[in-house]
């Protein structure tokens, strides 16, 4: 397993990149705060938000590193009080939101662990989600739901056509938020720009709006989006 590990202090990050090492068959690919593409492949970013001023630098790392697999965030939890506090620190549900949108954005399984998480913690954690799971310390498990259902459309999709109201899988938070971008006429190039993602990934969202409102086009998308009420008038 090759991983990029990211942490802003010296000492944190000296100590994940040698229980990375200390794996069979695993390795740190790198360890500064990433800029520019690798030469090399990454099937996980591991990074700990202690310090981590701006969380939303999550998405430009997984955009630079592009990795296989996943994410792995530790210190999910306030940390208002503790040396290096973020700035308007989110609170541990919203920063674990964050990090679950962040990896759906991307295609990617993450895992996310307590300040508090062990060594054998963190090693689960890296394995689980090297196969695509996502991987939750047990404290966290809750507020990951809680998070789920608060991203999920209050009705859910009607096939088209279907007056006995057969559902189709419900949109998520993302999707109502692509779905409201296509409904102003934006392109895939300005949906992620506007959104700051990729425009491979707003592309992505696009395709399963269409899919499960059963949309041959953009445009009947939005109509068929409208005469549902999932669109903001």
């Amino acid at each position: 397993m090759l991983v990029y590990v990211v942490a802003q202090y010296p000492t944190i990050r000296a100590g994940l990149t040698a229980l990375v090492q200390s794996q069979p068959g695993w390795s740190v690919v790198g360890d500064e705060l990433p800029t520019t593409k690798l030469p090399e492949r990454v099937d996980i970013v591991l990074v700990d938000l202690d310090g981590l001023e701006d969380p939303e630098m999550m998405a430009k790392w997984l955009e630079i590193l592009a990795p296989r697999a996943g994410l792995v965030a530790i210190d999910i939890a306030a940390m208002d009080g503790r040396r290096g506090a973020m700035r308007q620190a989110p609170s541990g549900p919203a920063l674990l939101g964050l990090v679950a949108r962040t990896a759906e954005d991307y295609g990617l399984a993450f895992g996310a662990l307590p300040r508090d998480a062990t060594r054998d913690d963190i090693i689960a954690a890296l394995t689980a989600v090297s196969s695509g799971l996502v991987a939750l310390d047990r404290r966290l498990a809750r507020e990951y739901l809680s998070f789920r259902q608060s991203t999920a459309v209050a009705a859910p999709v009607q096939a088209p056509g279907d007056a006995g109201g057969e559902m189709l899988e419900t949109l998520t938070g993302r999707e109502l938020e692509v779905l409201q971008l296509l409904a102003e006429g934006l392109p895939n190039k300005l949906i992620a720009a506007r959104l700051h993602i990729t425009e491979h990934t707003a592309k992505f969202h696009v395709s399963s709006i269409m899919l499960k409102l059963g949309a041959s086009s953009r445009t009947e998308a939005v109509t068929l989006a409208a005469r549902r009420g999932l669109l903001l008038l």
